[in-house]
This record gives C-alpha cells, sequence and structure tokens, in this order.
C-alpha cells in the first residue's frame, strides 16, 4: 500500500518542546500498551463478529469499549449475541492469531537502538490467565524485546487492569528521568494523567473516534491515519521529528 501524505499538524496534539525535549534524553524509558498499540486484536475480533453475523464492522468506527455490544444490540440480534458480542477479546485463539499493528516494527525498533533494550516496556491490562499467550506472541513476533519486561498481571494479583498499568508506570518513572507512555485506550490514558506522575508524558494514539475530551500539560494525542490504515506511521514520524531537531513541526 502507498503511503498517504498527511499534514503533521493535523494529527499531533501537544506541547512539542517537551516532546522533543523527552524524546532526545537518551535515558527516557518507553512504555507500551499492546493491545491496539502491538497487537491488532480489534481487527481479528471484528472480523470475526462480522463473519458470524453478517454486519461489516471496522476499527475506525470504533467509539468505545462496547462498540460491539452496542452494533448488536442497534442490529436486533439475540440476548445471548449481544452478551458475548466482546467475548473474543478474551480467546486465547484469538490473541495469539492476531497480526502486529503495521509499522509497529519500525517503531520498537527505533526506540531499542536510541535508548537500549532496559528502556523498552510492554504494560498490559490483560488478565493473568492470559500471560503464557501474551508472551509466546512477543517471542513470536517481537523476539527483539527482552521478555521480563513484558509486564502483565501475575495470578492472585487482584489489582484492575488500570491499577495495575499505574503501579507499574509509577514503579519505572521513579528510577528514570522520563517515561513516554504510550496506550489507545481513553480510560488508562485518563488514569495515567489523573496519577499525577511528574515525569510521565502520556501519549494517546486513538483507535476510531474515541478522543480525550480533556487536555494536559503532559498529555499528547497523535492520531492514525487515514482511518487507521498507516497504524502508528504518525506516531513514528514524531520520534524521527523530535530526533532530527525540527524546528517547526506543526507548518508540515
Amino acid at each position: 500500500m502507498e503511503r498517504q501524505p498527511y499534514r503533521f499538524s493535523e494529527l499531533f496534539t501537544g506541547d512539542w518542546k517537551l516532546f522533543e525535549k523527552v524524546i532526545k534524553n537518551p535515558e527516557t524509558v518507553f512504555v507500551y500498551d499492546n493491545d491496539g498499540i502491538f497487537s491488532d486484536t480489534s481487527k481479528e475480533v471484528y472480523k470475526r463478529f462480522s463473519e458470524k453475523h453478517g454486519i461489516p464492522v471496522k476499527t475506525s468506527d470504533i467509539d468505545g469499549w462496547t462498540y460491539l455490544t452496542d452494533i448488536a444490540r442497534n442490529a436486533g440480534l439475540t440476548e445471548d449475541a449481544i452478551n458475548h458480542a466482546e467475548d473474543d477479546f478474551y480467546s486465547p485463539e484469538v490473541l495469539e492469531k492476531s497480526q502486529s499493528i503495521l509499522y509497529v516494527k519500525p517503531v520498537i525498533q527505533k526506540t531499542l537502538k536510541h535508548y537500549g533494550p532496559e528502556r523498552n516496556f510492554i504494560l498490559t491490562s490483560r488478565n493473568s490467565e492470559f500471560k503464557d499467550v501474551t508472551l509466546n506472541w512477543f517471542e513470536c513476533k517481537f523476539p527483539e524485546i527482552k521478555p521480563e519486561n513484558i509486564l502483565i498481571r501475575s495470578n492472585g494479583d487482584n489489582l484492575s487492569g488500570a491499577e495495575f498499568k499505574i503501579q507499574k508506570l509509577k514503579e519505572i518513572a521513579s528510577k528514570a528521568p522520563w517515561v513516554v507512555f504510550i496506550d489507545d485506550a481513553l480510560k488508562f490514558v485518563q488514569a495515567a494523567i489523573e496519577a499525577d506522575i511528574p515525569n510521565c508524558l502520556v501519549v494517546n494514539i486513538p483507535q476510531g473516534k474515541t478522543l480525550p475530551d480533556f487536555t494536559h500539560e503532559r498529555l499528547f494525542v497523535i492520531k492514525r491515519y487515514p482511518d487507521g490504515l498507516q497504524a502508528i506511521y504518525p506516531f513514528m514520524d514524531a520520534l524521527d521529528r523530535a530526533l532530527k531537531n525540527d524546528k517547526s513541526p506543526c507548518l508540515t
């Protein structure tokens, strides 16, 4: 697919000088979400939903956590179909089969090269029962990431997904000058901002139509383009611009 041109200023929202400052620090730590940033889980789930119910759905139309449930209800599907519309998000078979997000490979290669493997983490809200399938997926798709840096809840861990992410972000931030936390889910983005970790930049790379309805000096929104087809290429572009000392990134 030929890459489509875009205006960077229309996709990047946030304090560019702060972003550039943090990206230029060689000791900055990157903490990536998994689903929606590394694993294209939604695409596989939506494909199965469409095949099962004959209703076309796509990630560019996501408008919240209950997207499929709402579609099932509005389409007049059975109560059972409505109640189980999101089940494939919790299927080990689906998680294992999901492909990686477009352009995430060059992104992680870039941050591994510039900051070192020890400063690159995966932080997922998946339940502990999906630990093995998650680690196996990364071993297959991204063996360059240190297994011990793939953070997922363990058996007996009673923390919610958001609580777990905040706990780990605080631990990492306590040992680093800066942390860049990248997530697509609005509830985790908001939780990270509300946790008030002063050296943590929060980068939201939203899927679909879910955008933050709040602002913060440490919040950055970098949209996908076009309609998610080029996935996180704009984020990679932002990294390149910051590392190359682009003085006027919002003009092109």
